[in-house]
């Protein structure tokens, strides 16, 4: 009796066992286009972070004034594109640098955005009054152009030569060095 039971018992576990695992082929099957599909952002179209070599990724935000301004307000000439945010301690350490290159920027040929994230506009406004800002601010309230520029977080920027093409990118603060460095290979000798 004891054999016959036993008998039973494994026939119902590979029965039970059996059914655990069609059912989790089965999830297996369904979850594998939802996980596929999560592994790429589908907002830009792009599968890719942008890098140096390839053309930025076009935006449209509005400015600080209400203006629209985005990549396409700048063709044809070499862009500085620094993402910041007011509350970040390294975005305000390099800001007088990046306001540099904005002055200059107008004799130069070339122009300097910076593209607020993470913040708010009461903050940024305030944040351009105190560092006496000389280039054009957008607003990336909702985080969209930072994610598809695949940054984590502030400082970042972005050297763009006339026809669109990524030459340089800093993560985090920028040095002088560094600065001249970026702008030569977006041909501007500095």
């Amino acid at each position: 009796m004891k054999t016959q039971t036993n008998k039973w018992m494994l026939l119902r576990f590979r029965s039970a066992s059996h059914w655990l695992v069609v059912f989790c082929g089965a999830v297996l099957v369904m979850m594998t286009p939802a996980i596929a599909w999560s592994q790429h952002d589908h907002s830009t179209g792009q599968s890719v972070a942008p890098s140096v070599g390839n053309p930025a990724i076009p935006f449209e935000l509005k400015s600080l004034e209400g203006k629209s301004v985005g990549l396409n307000s700048f063709r044809g000439k070499p862009l500085v594109v620094n993402f910041f945010a007011s509350w970040c301690d390294p975005c305000r350490e390099e800001m007088p640098l990046i306001n540099d290159l904005a002055f200059k920027g107008a004799k130069g040929g070339y122009s300097v955005l910076g593209i607020a994230v993470e913040d708010n506009r009461a903050a940024v406004t305030e944040y351009a009054r105190e560092f006496q800002l000389l280039f054009p601010i957008a607003l990336d309230l909702n985080s969209t152009v930072k994610r598809s520029y695949r940054i984590f977080g502030p400082p970042a920027t972005f050297f763009i030569d006339g026809q669109g093409i990524i030459r340089d990118v800093v993560l985090g603060p920028i040095t002088p060095e560094r600065a001249r460095e970026a702008m030569k290979k977006i041909g501007i000798a500095r």
